[in-house]
């Protein structure tokens, strides 16, 4: 069973260990890289399975402030990963079914949430439909791994 929650100060050190495979860094980071430039707008979720951390996310509440591809007020997904060791197991594909209610349910006050996923990561873009992103045909440039689509996933009407 897949369970999402907020991270505590307790769970660092073991989110710490949750890694992906060296090709899949320049789409997402190390932990410890995205742990060391939090900002009080990121919101650190852990990815459980049956207790277990299995992956990792960050909603970001200031998204809309900072990026040109959300609008004032909407939400980013950001960091959204799985352990290379849980990699294959249908997980990314059962988190992105309970993202959407998980999202709705203590973000209700947003409209939206956007993200971007790079053009060359095509199973990234796969579970984000998954999830019930949809993906407007913008595209964002300003990546350090090149272009990406730019997906929304309403929150509320």
């Amino acid at each position: 069973m897949i369970t999402l929650r907020r991270l505590t100060s307790a769970d660092w050190n073991t989110a710490r260990d949750l890694s992906v495979a060296e090709n899949q860094r320049e789409f997402v980071g190390t932990l410890d890289e995205i742990l060391a430039a939090a900002e009080p707008s990121h919101h650190f979720h852990v990815i459980e399975r049956d207790n277990e951390p299995v992956g990792f996310f960050n909603i970001d509440t200031g998204y809309g402030q900072w990026f040109e591809m959300a609008e004032p007020g909407e939400l980013g997904l950001r960091s959204f990963l799985i352990d290379q060791r849980f990699q294959g197991q249908g997980l990314g594909k059962l988190t992105s079914q309970a993202l959407a209610p998980y999202l709705r349910q203590h973000y209700s006050e947003y409209p939206a949430i956007v993200l971007t996923v790079n053009f060359r990561n095509p199973g990234a873009y796969h579970l984000y439909q998954l999830a019930g992103f949809k993906d407007g045909g913008d595209v964002y440039y300003g990546g350090a791994a090149g272009p990406q689509h730019v997906m929304r996933l309403r929150l509320n009407s």
